[in-house]
């Protein structure tokens, strides 16, 4: 659920553009981290990779 919250501030400049911390803070000023914060912050970037990943497949 957090990816998701967190992707609804991306930016699309012709294309999908990948998260950046400022997202990540973003939702942290709402809600608790659920686990350390390192941990929290690369996982979110991980699901972005493979969201990433998956729009350049389907553009491609």
């Amino acid at each position: 659920m957090a990816f998701n919250v967190i992707a609804r501030g991306r930016s699309y400049h012709p294309v999908a553009m990948p998260l950046d911390g400022s997202h990540i803070n973003a939702y942290l000023e709402l809600y608790e981290v659920p686990c350390e914060l390192h941990i929290f912050v690369e996982c979110v970037f991980a699901l972005d990779n493979l969201f990433l990943d998956e729009v350049r497949k389907r553009v491609s």
